[in-house]
């Protein structure tokens, strides 16, 4: 019932469902941005192909939900950087799909919200090495900045929004040390209220402005 109302949807869930990170990282290639060197798989076999092919430091990150129950325990899966001797022992790749990613060197990563047409950028300035593979394990460890991506990053954001007819996206991007954005991930329901705290960003405004705009299913 509540789908078949003509209203815009922040978002739509259909649309949230489709925007997986390996379509996403198709897209927002597509779309103009930079993403990282990528391989979904389950077999070791991939992994190292996938290893010799990046010559380098990698990445394991989960394809959807970070959070798991282990033990009788909710933990939370958070970015691993896969050191080369664990390459000889890859048992429990094969129980389901893996993304691999090449690790990149990070002057600094951004989360840059957009609601609509407006965006609102931050630099999260990792302060310890756990901090540096996923911010999310260390907060105590982080500082913000207000900070305004680039206009290709911006034109390839509002393109990838609309390509999955999305209102609404919290984008991650890595910063190299040469200042190219590469973009990992958008999260089309992510979290913002962290941010707009420490930062003073008017996210949740722009949020109440969309949604009273009148505008109709998108």
């Amino acid at each position: 019932m509540l789908t078949s109302l003509d209203v815009l949807w922040v978002n739509y869930p259909a649309r949230e469902s489709d925007a997986l990170k390996p379509r996403q990282l198709d897209v927002a290639r597509r779309c103009g941005l930079t993403v990282p060197d990528s391989q979904v798989t389950n077999t070791p076999d991939g992994v190292r192909d996938f290893a010799r092919g990046v010559g380098g430091a990698m990445a394991s990150k989960t394809l959807a939900a970070a959070l798991l129950v282990e033990s009788g325990r909710l933990q939370t899966a958070y970015t691993r950087r896969i050191k080369p001797a664990e390459l000889d022992d890859l048992a429990g790749v094969e129980a389901t799909a893996h993304l691999f990613q090449r690790f990149l060197p990070k002057a600094r990563e951004c989360r840059v919200t957009v609601v609509g047409d407006r965006v609102f950028g931050a630099v999260v300035q990792a302060g310890s090495e756990a901090a540096k593979i996923d911010w999310r394990s260390d907060y105590e460890n982080i500082d913000y900045a207000v900070v305004d991506p680039p206009e290709a990053v911006t034109i390839g954001m509002l393109q990838f929004l609309r390509t999955f007819g999305l209102s609404f996206g919290a984008f991650d991007f890595a910063v190299t040390p040469d200042e190219e954005w590469i973009m990992l991930e958008c999260n089309p329901f992510g979290a913002y209220g962290w941010l707009e705290d420490a930062l003073d960003l008017p996210i949740t405004s722009a949020l109440a402005d969309l949604l009273t705009s009148g505008a109709t299913a998108c």
